[in-house]
């Protein structure tokens, strides 16, 4: 910011110096065109009164300014009548004397242009300068200034939809710096929470499928003891009436229990009702810019070539950053799971359907694993060596479904292809 104050003090110095220049140089410019001017008609009359002549034969040191463009001589013995003097000119009158003293007459000087032009001319040149500093801080502020303001505007909006998928990158700009490094840091810290969440979350349906499946077995044996009894087992075939009454009520609390577990093991999460749609309109072309604004200099650091194929630029009438957040999941996968060869996406229109496929070269799951991708917390055999908690696929097919559409994969000649249809 210091830097700034400096060159607001500098365009302050420079206006006032600019001013004092202009005030001199004005000054001396009307103070010599006066003076020039007077010269000029003294030697004039001097000329006249002497010899009677008009001619200009005085020109040396004079400029045409300072000549007169009309002389005109009146002799008082020669005058009829009122004579008017005035005019719209610069107009100037000089006395003709005798050798008495006494007044024989009057020459008129008139002068076409106006002094005055030239400091006009003066100032407008000033202005000018004047401007180019002006201009020169507002290019400066709009490229320094707005243009990131603008670009960084929008990160704190996709970290709270959890969009970011990559921090801001570093820049040279002093003002932002902060900034910068306090959002990355925030990004940073928001994306290790929500991979805690996300751990957390699975090593409770871990430990919840385990009870469960622990509870199903005895549970089950409950209910054969209950029925055993109820049936009178173990009295010879012959149920006693308070037998039969008490293991219908253990048999109850059974089938409770067992549906209790069912419940546990087919419930996912909290995931399923976590999203609410906000839809809205747009056009193709705009998820083709959000994505590679958001994923081209990671992938080129990274070395993985990116193309993006779009047929058309329809309206789409959708959630938009809702389909963001999952065309993201699926770049993110790409980026994981893919061997680094390639990613290609294409979107395109078909009738009324809006596809988005994300295709990456290098088949890491078999056929026989496709069914089960889109499972809450399931992960596949090309999931050993990266993190993950088996959530993203899962929340981006209930995103897509509750829009309307859905999501499948195909794997086919060594690439993985997901796609969504809307």
């Amino acid at each position: 910011m210091r830097r700034y104050r400096k060159y607001i003090a500098a365009v302050i110095i420079y206006f006032l110096l600019l001013a004092l220049a202009a005030l001199l140089i004005g000054t001396r410019m009307a103070g010599n065109s006066a003076k020039n001017r007077i010269t000029f008609m003294n030697r004039m009359t001097e000329q006249i009164n002497g010899t009677g002549d008009t001619t200009v034969n005085v020109q040396s040191g004079f400029t045409d300014d300072d000549i007169a463009d009309s002389i005109e001589v009146y002799y008082l013995d020669e005058m009829e009548g009122d004579v008017h003097f005035g005019g719209e000119n610069n107009t100037y009158v000089w006395t003709l004397k005798n050798e008495d003293g006494s007044t024989k007459g009057f020459v008129k000087y008139e002068y076409y242009h106006d002094p005055n032009l030239r400091l006009i001319a003066l100032m407008e040149i000033i202005l000018i300068l004047a401007f180019i500093p002006l201009i020169l801080f507002a290019v400066l502020v709009e490229v320094n200034i707005l243009r990131p303001f603008q670009r960084f505007s929008e990160y704190p909006v996709k970290l709270s939809k959890g969009l970011a998928t990559e921090g801001i990158p570093e820049s040279k700009n002093r003002l932002f710096g902060k900034y910068i490094w306090g959002m990355n840091m925030l990004n940073d810290r928001l994306d290790a929470d929500r991979k805690q969440i996300d751990r957390l979350m699975y090593d409770r349906k871990k430990f919840v499928s385990v009870i469960a499946h622990g509870i199903k077995t005895p549970v089950a044996n409950i209910k054969l003891y209950s029925e055993a009894i109820e049936a009178g087992l173990y009295r010879g075939g012959k149920p006693d009436p308070k037998d039969r009454e008490v293991a219908s009520k253990i048999g109850k609390n059974a089938d409770d229990i067992a549906r209790l577990v069912s419940e546990l093991l087919d419930d996912p999460g909290s995931l399923k009702s976590s999203y609410e749609p906000s839809i809205g309109s747009f056009y193709l072309a705009d998820i083709k810019e959000r994505i590679t604004d958001d994923f081209s200099n990671r992938l080129k650091m990274s070395g993985i070539p990116f193309t993006v194929e779009a047929s058309g630029n329809p309206m789409v009438t959708s959630d938009f950053e809702a389909v963001i957040r999952c065309v993201s999941q699926l770049m993110e996968n790409a980026i994981k799971y893919g061997d680094g060869t390639g990613i290609r996406m294409k979107l395109y229109r078909q009738d009324d359907i809006t596809f988005i496929s994300v295709i990456n070269n290098g088949a890491t799951l078999t056929e026989d694993e496709i069914p089960f991708v889109f499972n809450c917390y399931w992960r596949g055999s090309n999931s050993q060596n990266h993190e993950g908690s088996g959530i993203g696929l899962y929340e981006a097919r209930s995103i897509i479904k509750a829009l309307g559409g859905d999501i499948i994969m195909r794997i086919e000649d060594n690439t993985t292809e997901v796609l969504i249809y809307l």
